[in-house]
């Protein structure tokens, strides 16, 4: 019986240790730019304080800590700096103190949601005030755009015929969106011999990659390629691709 017993409490105490005061979710835990309906809410449970006084939760991100929706008595509303209209027509919020929990759904999501998002909860045991909080980081990332082909300096369109002249230094650029996180860019050559493209590894260039100022969900990358033209090889194809998204470019040699 005393074994029982000891086990029974055993029990009881990491229940108790495994459940927190304070707990924020955000669903889906991955997402993207063009992600839809993310709920991001608080829960309180503490048995420390029967009844809180206010629950609020804050986003501490690119607009440095802002309240995004506070529920004090029967009152829940967004926070000062989250209530104009480009915000209010894409959140909506819910829960109260009297349920113990508030919620903020985010219909479509912005570059400036990613954020540490904090809860925080007060109340009063006794005389003492006693707070809670708890955090969560969400990152909002971004998928890859269809590159873009320049050949001494002119934009082409996909599978585009460039003619060069046998000699001539060729300058072509592929410029994409790759994406957050970050996408690695490629180059290839067709091969006559197999049919197929294969991984470019002779011409000179070096791809450069960066995060747009104004555009901090999706970063942006650079390779270029210069070659001298050959009537040796009459036709070059080449593909830039990044991911699933490629254009192609036809370099054509005469005399």
């Amino acid at each position: 019986m005393i074994t029982y017993v000891r086990l029974a409490f055993i029990a009881l105490y990491l229940a108790e240790a495994g459940t927190k005061d304070i707990n924020i979710k955000i669903v889906p835990e991955h997402v993207y730019l063009d992600s839809r309906d993310v709920n991001i809410s608080c829960e309180f449970n503490s048995n420390l304080v029967k009844t809180p006084q206010w629950i609020t939760i804050r986003r501490n991100g690119l607009f440095l800590l802002h309240d995004v929706v506070i529920a004090t008595g029967n009152k829940t509303e967004l926070g000062e700096f989250f209530r104009d209209s480009k915000y209010r027509s894409r959140m909506e919020i819910s829960g109260s103190v009297a349920d113990q929990r508030v919620n903020v759904m985010m219909r479509t999501m912005e570059c400036e949601d990613e954020a540490h998002y904090e809860c925080v909860v007060g109340g009063h045991n006794g005389q003492s005030l006693q707070m809670f909080s708890d955090s969560y980081a969400l990152v909002v990332n971004s998928h890859p755009e269809r590159p873009t082909i320049t050949v001494n300096g002119s934009s082409v369109l996909n599978k585009t015929f460039i003619g060069v002249k046998a000699g001539e230094e060729v300058h072509i650029e592929c410029d994409a969106y790759v994406g957050k996180p970050p996408i690695t860019m490629h180059w290839y050559k067709y091969d006559a011999n197999n049919g197929s493209y294969i991984t470019e590894r002779n011409m000179t260039g070096k791809p450069s990659r960066r995060l747009p100022i104004g555009n901090l969900c999706n970063y942006y990358t650079t390779f270029p390629l210069g070659f001298i033209a050959s009537i040796s090889t009459p036709e070059v194809r080449l593909r830039c691709a990044v991911g699933n998204e490629q254009e192609d470019v036809i370099i054509n040699v005469s005399t």
